[in-house]
């Protein structure tokens, strides 16, 4: 007779399953002297040494009850990977393990619930590329004077500011407005590799132009995958949009830091929770884990590969900068970022 059976199988939720196992009690019986054992080996009772406990003073002190969920503990241990196959799903998160029924001396019950990988029908990606780019055109707006100009007063600005603390001993940045720099060939050497104004003027206005082009892009790109996503069809589990929405949340975090507030003051300030604020980006976290599934799957339908050495370079160079960040995240991160400008390269060439 087998020792379990799975009796339910819930997949109601996208991408989540739940199995329902009973184990019978034969095959707990079996295991009860070595749960038995193992409860001895960390218990602690006085008169005797933890691993040295007669089994009979062990169950006198635990109970029953104890020793079969023990049992019931071991079983699944040594059973998972069976269950899962027999359940024919593969988990791709941490799975949530209950005993959901346990009686001494009777069969036991088990609820199993995990995340299974996305099911993923992409749009005709090709098609959507070629009318984009069919469609795009070169800004035709060009860098204008007023924008270099505020350029060129931010840059005066942080260079009076600089000079400022090297001649004070104030760290203080309520000093009010400063003294402005004049802009001549001494500024332009003081804010870059420049040697005259025109020099300077020109790089401003290249990278000005530059970002123009790059905005543009963006533009042209959200308004792309837009319309990949949405012909497309795309299932996830839930486990995955509540990661996004941690991962905007530090984002938050961080960008509140550089503001040198506590993050505490910040909320208080908005009258918000940190719940609040993963709930208000949802929307847009559920876009972010849609746009890297369908670049991923897109990846791997065209057999796109991250060159090794420009990624092994890029994690070394990250590595020396964040000594203690995990090596493996570091890598991930940066494999899935070479991979999504592969697929950007190829629908958009």
């Amino acid at each position: 007779m087998a020792e379990y059976k799975i009796k339910k199988t819930n997949t109601d939720k996208d991408c989540e399953v739940t199995l329902e196992i009973e184990v019978k009690s034969d095959a707990l019986n079996k295991l009860k002297d070595e749960a038995v054992k193992r409860i001895g080996e960390s218990v602690k009772i006085d008169g005797f040494r933890p691993g040295n406990i007669p089994a009979k003073v062990i169950v006198e002190k635990v109970g029953e009850y104890a020793i079969y969920e023990e049992a019931t503990r071991m079983f699944i241990d040594t059973n998972f990977v069976t269950i899962l196959q027999d359940g024919k799903y593969f988990p791709i998160n941490q799975p949530n393990i209950s005993i959901t029924k346990l009686t001494p001396g009777a069969d036991a019950e088990i609820k199993i619930e995990f995340a299974v990988a996305p099911e993923i029908d992409v749009a005709d990606y090709k098609k959507i590329a070629k009318k984009y780019n069919e469609e795009k055109t070169e800004i035709k707006e060009d860098v204008t004077v007023a924008e270099i100009d505020t350029v060129i007063l931010n840059l005066q600005r942080e260079v009076a500011h600089h000079e400022y603390h090297q001649n004070h001993d104030d760290h203080d940045h309520s000093h009010g407005e400063l003294e402005l720099p004049e802009v001549d060939e001494n500024f332009a050497k003081k804010v870059g590799p420049f040697q005259t104004v025109d020099e300077m003027k020109k790089m401003i206005k290249e990278n000005l132009s530059q970002n123009k082009n790059q905005r543009e892009k963006e533009k042209g790109r959200i308004k792309l995958i837009d319309e990949v996503i949405e012909k497309s069809k795309i299932k996830y589990p839930e486990f995955l949009l509540r990661s996004e929405q941690s991962i905007m949340l530090e984002e938050l975090k961080a960008d509140v830091a550089q503001s040198g507030q506590p993050f505490g003051d910040y909320l208080k300030m908005i009258n918000k929770t940190e719940d609040d604020i993963k709930e208000e980006r949802k929307e847009m976290a559920d876009k972010r884990v849609k746009t890297q599934l369908v670049l991923s799957k897109i990846a791997n339908v065209e057999k796109l590969k991250a060159d090794e050495s420009n990624v092994n370079n890029q994690v070394a160079d990250i590595l020396k900068m964040h000594v203690n960040a995990d090596k493996d995240n570091v890598r991930m991160f940066v494999e899935r970022f070479e991979l999504n400008q592969l697929v950007w390269k190829m629908l958009e060439d």
